[in-house]
């Protein structure tokens, strides 16, 4: 098993598609270098999935001429509740993702549904156990939006990881998570809400509940200044400080981000600008959750 070295886990859906979130950055002309400098910069685990276009591709080719050997999670999807042949599936889409990756195993197999119809099934169960009893994987995750979906995946106790959205203006999922007192490892996503905190521009169009994101927004930004920190660098230091947060998985095709936000983490953070964040952030938001965008 692989030792990971450090929090930050690069997200590949937009290597793989270039449409993917709101991000502006345009993708690397070569994606194999991009994920050479990731890999010096600090990355040491990457998350992908077979819905990412070609990621696991692009990964593999890169994997195949380096002798870097980064923690790898990958996903499996298109299941159907109470299937028989969910196992055989199963099997054979995580085969498909190590072949393509060129690597012998997934240190870490996410569901890539998470409706409690699927993280719930038997015969997805039965799967992921026959992964691990083959050596397909080492640890099985959900991938989760709904506290319905966090309490099934957490007492179950077949998941080893659990994926859920956390970010600088919403931490309750993390601390339903810390009140189940598990031993589930946590790994952060949506830090930045696929990039809409920064894009104001598109609040309006894609949040629902837009005036209210964009006053928590507003209220966080006056709060930043007055301690003299930018919000993009509280964002990443905020969510890095949570101490039982294992991975953050930070979704970019540009060097120059990941950079940034390599030493964003690296950050201190005021004790008592901490705690007023602590106190914004701790209630559940609408918004954080893509399902209740408008599209």
């Amino acid at each position: 098993m692989r030792v990971q070295k450090s929090k930050i886990s690069l997200g590949t859906a937009k290597l793989g598609i270039e449409k993917y979130g709101f991000s502006s950055n345009k993708l690397p002309t070569n994606k194999k270098d991009f994920l050479e400098q990731a890999y010096l910069i600090g990355v040491r685990s990457i998350d992908t999935s077979p819905r990412y276009g070609d990621s696991e591709r692009i990964i593999g080719e890169s994997l195949l001429s380096s002798k870097n050997k980064p923690l790898i999670s990958s996903k499996i999807d298109n299941l159907k509740a109470n299937d028989p042949s969910s196992p055989k599936k199963m099997v054979k889409s995580v085969k498909q993702s190590i072949n393509r990756m060129n690597i012998s195993s997934l240190d870490i197999c996410y569901l890539h549904q998470n409706e409690l119809s699927i993280i719930s099934d038997p015969y997805i169960h039965e799967g992921l156990n026959t992964l691990k009893q083959m050596n397909l994987i080492n640890y099985s995750g959900a991938s989760i939006y709904s506290f319905d979906e966090l309490d099934y995946s957490v007492s179950c106790l077949l998941y080893d990881y659990i994926q859920a959205p956390i970010n600088i203006l919403d931490t309750s999922y993390y601390e339903r998570i810390l009140s189940h007192k598990t031993n589930i490892k946590i790994a952060a996503r949506s830090i930045f809400l696929q990039g809409i905190i920064f894009n104001k521009d598109l609040i309006a169009q894609k949040i629902k509940n837009s005036i209210a994101l964009q006053n928590e927004l507003d209220n966080l930004e006056r709060l930043c200044n007055s301690f003299d920190i930018q919000l993009n660098i509280a964002c990443m230091a905020y969510v890095h400080s949570l101490d039982k947060i294992n991975q953050i998985i930070i979704g970019t095709a540009s060097t120059k981000n990941l950079k940034a936000n390599f030493q964003s983490a690296s950050y201190d953070l005021d004790k008592n600008l901490t705690k007023m964040i602590d106190d914004l952030a701790s209630q559940p938001k609408s918004w954080t959750n893509p399902r209740n965008w408008s599209g």
